[in-house]
């Protein structure tokens, strides 16, 4: 244990020694945008590895993936190159409830755990700017970067956020989730984006998910169950707001409650609201059915009460958002948990500065992406 303590110390004084902040440079001319455009900047040393368990199996497999970055952007140019990568235990497709406390929204209670692992390779680009001295010039590291890459293996963050904290809003238990918007094609993968629809150009990262032929991490949800619990859950939400109406307004002293007629005119109100989105939900249903259309995967307007306002399906051209739950089928047993069972790429912030635009010409034509999916299962 000694010996690994005094070995990681090193390394970083080496890491700290390679890699200076804001270190600044003579130049033979006047510091300009030109010229920082075809300056030949490096690979810095990446920074000290915080991995316990698996060590060597994880580190390994990060440094082959940095193997096939550097392959694709060998030189860096108007920049220097800092990179870094990571572990940790987490888990996959858990199972959930969720419990009223104390008449609060519920709280989500973990039922049931996949213990997985994941890792991080990530790399910044750190630009050299000029000074504003003659013949001088500098480098952000580490605190003016941005751009880069990051692939992530087994952590499923295209999936990014439950639809509902209530148990109408899971499938065996496991939480529905809202998936990113689909804005592209790279390689053969779809190019996923947090933002989509009319917004989707503005994105200012993006998603790619390399997985197993003929098998996803998640599994989409079908029209016919969202519907199902759109309607339990409108159903379920007014009734208890108009019992929530009454009983605050019974627990206020005499003199300041509500009048029962303003009570009954706002519990007459939220029913007219339920049975307006109840109507719309069935005949939602019942077109889907006569369409043969239940199966198909629910891409949607994400709020169900507000029947009022558009459609209930919406293509993801128009800002809909497919739902899903991660797979609890997935993930292989007989594999150890250290093995990466799919990826996710995401191309972090090109800001359009020549330095920029050439490490993602060099990621979007040249990375072996077929590498890195051959890493999986291995």
């Amino acid at each position: 244990m000694n010996k690994q303590i005094i070995i990681i110390l090193f390394f970083s004084i080496q890491a700290s020694a390679q890699n200076p902040h804001f270190p600044k440079i003579r130049i033979s001319g006047p510091c300009s945008d030109a010229f920082i455009s075809n300056y030949k900047g490096k690979w810095l040393i990446h920074e000290p590895i915080d991995i316990n368990e698996y060590h060597n199996e994880v580190v390994n497999r990060l440094n082959a993936i940095q193997d096939l970055v550097h392959q694709t952007y060998p030189q860096p140019i108007g920049v220097d190159v800092s990179w870094g990568i990571s572990s940790a235990k987490t888990s996959f497709a858990d199972e959930v409830k969720y419990v009223l406390v104390r008449d609060r929204d519920p709280e989500e209670t973990t039922t049931k755990t996949n213990p997985v692992y994941r890792f991080t390779y990530g790399c910044s680009l750190c630009p050299w700017l000029c000074t504003g001295n003659p013949n001088e010039m500098y480098n952000g590291y580490p605190e003016i970067g941005g751009t880069g890459l990051k692939i992530e293996a087994n952590q499923l963050n295209i999936l990014n956020g439950n639809v509902m904290g209530s148990d109408e809003w899971t499938i065996d238990g496991r939480p529905i989730k809202t998936k990113m918007f689909t804005v592209g094609k790279w390689k053969g993968y779809d190019i996923l984006s947090i933002v989509g629809g009319y917004y989707a150009d503005q994105r200012s990262s993006q998603y790619i998910l390399i997985s197993r032929d003929g098998m996803l991490p998640y599994i989409p949800v079908t029209r016919k169950q969202y519907l199902d619990r759109a309607i339990q859950y409108t159903i379920s939400f007014y009734d208890d707001l108009n019992k929530m109406i009454q009983k605050n307004n019974d627990a206020l002293p005499a003199q300041v409650r509500s009048s029962k007629e303003e009570i009954d005119n706002q519990k007459a109100q939220n029913t007219k609201a339920k049975n307006d989105a109840l109507k719309k939900l069935h005949d939602e249903l019942e077109k889907t059915t006569r369409d043969s259309l239940l199966d198909e995967p629910a891409v949607v307007r994400l709020d169900p009460l507000l029947m009022n306002e558009g459609p209930v399906f919406l293509p993801e051209s128009e800002g809909g958002t497919m739902l899903a739950t991660e797979n609890p089928n997935y993930f292989r047993k007989d594999l150890p948990k250290y093995v990466p069972q799919f990826f996710i790429i995401e191309m972090i912030g090109w800001d359009g500065k020549e330095w920029s635009m050439n490490f993602k010409r060099a990621i979007e034509e040249n990375f072996p992406i077929e590498k890195l999916k051959a890493m999986i299962d291995k």
